[in-house]
């Protein structure tokens, strides 16, 4: 049975959901001519698991019918409790390769959870010959797997709608974390920076080359990137500024020239980073609980947050905590316009519909401008 809660529904009885989304359509812009803030929801894999108890998670990414149904029947609540639906109906079976894929990383997968990214050697000489392999791939025949291609065809023939590719990647922080274990890109950092160094410019060149493959192959002409870098606190200062800014920095200039759109989500407490975010031209946010929605206004005054809402408060809070912290982050960084209310990062696993509803009516009632 799907989470539902009742004490929050009882105190949304009154909420309107299909006028809330109406006039959310006009809550969208950085300014404060505007009935009120606007409101988001990212729920995911982790969420939609313990919403649905779901037995299998392996069938779920394995079955592509039994995913889709899966994603019809919650569809189906959502629109009925919240008046949004939010997961894809007619998902993809295949896709094109990762960017960590190019480095030997591959998914792991385990019932129980989501997949996982496995670390590929903690051996640098191994990792050498990794990189020299990386270096030489020619990412125009890598990129798309044939049965991703075949897919593609077969949905182009039927008239499907086919998304745009090469719009956003996971960042630098995570990509490193993940293709080596943590332990191993910190201790390599001092002990062959060469190394690092050599994977850093890699990274940059090929994060490049490869979302330009899928741009061209997608006929995605938008300029703009989004960033999911959660690993980003693992990194102090200095060598966030000699590891990860100078591939961001080279990704959106390519990828995200002039004024195009650049967005950072990062779950992790990254306030000491902030100024170098707002360096790279980052304004669009979702940052870790723990990041004050008036520090990131004080540091990123033009900045569109998304935030800042703890997607444990939003799942295990009073209705009177969740009003308060949503009326707290208003007066900090709402007052010019730009906050739009969601949690910092998905929806905790177990967050109910209820709950969704009464972030809604509370920002309804106590985010306003007009």
């Amino acid at each position: 049975m799907p989470i539902i809660e009742n004490e929050f529904m009882t105190l949304t009885q009154g909420l309107d959901v299909n006028a809330f989304w109406v006039e959310n359509e006009l809550c969208q812009t950085f300014t404060t001519n505007k009935p009120r803030c606007s409101v988001s929801f990212s729920p995911d894999d982790h969420w939609i698991f313990e919403f649905m108890q779901v037995p299998s998670t392996l069938r779920y990414y394995q079955d592509k019918a039994y995913r889709d149904a899966l994603h019809r029947e919650v569809n189906q609540i959502t629109q009925t409790y919240v008046g949004k639906t939010f997961f894809d109906e007619d998902t993809f079976q295949y896709a094109p390769k990762r960017i960590e894929n190019l480095f030997d990383c591959e998914f792991t997968y385990h019932e129980g959870s989501t997949p996982w990214l496995t670390p590929v050697t903690d051996d640098p000489d191994e990792f050498a010959r990794v990189l020299d392999r990386a270096e030489a791939t020619d990412l125009a025949t890598w990129s798309l797997p044939d049965a991703f291609l075949q897919e593609w065809e077969q949905r182009r023939r039927a008239g499907k709608r086919l998304p745009l590719l090469g719009d956003g990647s996971r960042g630098p922080a995570t990509i490193m974390t993940s293709v080596l274990k943590v332990e191993t890109v910190f201790f390599w950092m001092f002990d062959h920076p060469d190394l690092m160094q050599r994977f850093r410019d890699i990274l940059a060149e090929k994060m490049v080359e490869f979302n330009q493959v899928l741009r061209e192959f997608s006929g995605n002409t938008q300029p703009g990137w989004w960033i999911t870098d959660d690993n980003s606190a693992l990194f102090n200062p200095k060598l966030y500024r000699e590891y990860c800014y100078p591939v961001l920095e080279k990704v959106l200039n390519a990828l995200a020239p002039g004024n195009a759109r650049r967005y950072q989500h990062s779950d992790s407490s990254m306030g000491h980073l902030l100024e170098m975010q707002y360096e790279l031209g980052i304004r669009e946010v979702n940052y870790g609980p723990e990041v004050d929605a008036a520090l990131i206004r004080r540091k990123m005054p033009d900045a569109l947050i998304d935030g800042q809402i703890p997607p444990f408060l939003l799942r295990n809070g009073s209705p009177a905590e969740i009003k308060q912290r949503v009326s707290e982050d208003f007066k900090k960084a709402g007052q010019t316009g730009g906050l739009n209310v969601t949690t910092t990062g998905s929806l905790a696993a177990g967050t109910g519909v209820g709950r969704m509803r009464w972030l809604m009516q509370v920002v309804q009632d106590h985010c306003r401008y007009d």
